[in-house]
């Protein structure tokens, strides 16, 4: 199994570190991301550790240990695709397709 971080993914998490940095500090901004990139690597050993989505056929959602985010994947292969890192907070779309 491997990961990938589809394009929104990889904004999202560029973005939630530029935001820790600039309300806290950098050491946080990396430890925030550095906890998301670890919540994706337990997928590598347990692909559907995350609950079915109920908005998408197919995708799973997994919770970032206790920081308000989770991430929308889907299983393809050998292959982890992580959709986007989702900010709880924010109105879920109708479904995560891409």
């Amino acid at each position: 199994m491997r990961i990938l971080w589809l394009p929104q993914a990889r904004r999202d998490l560029e973005s939630i570190h530029r935001y820790y940095a600039a309300v806290s500090n950098k050491a946080l901004a990396d430890r925030r991301a550095q906890k998301i990139v670890h919540a994706a690597e337990h997928l590598l050993d347990h692909p559907f550790l995350g609950h079915p989505s109920e908005r998408s056929e197919g995708v799973h959602e997994l919770q970032v240990g206790k920081l308000p985010y989770f991430l929308p994947y889907r299983v393809v292969g050998d292959l982890i695709e992580i959709l986007c890192v989702f900010d709880e907070s924010l109105p879920r779309p109708e479904d995560w397709a891409q």
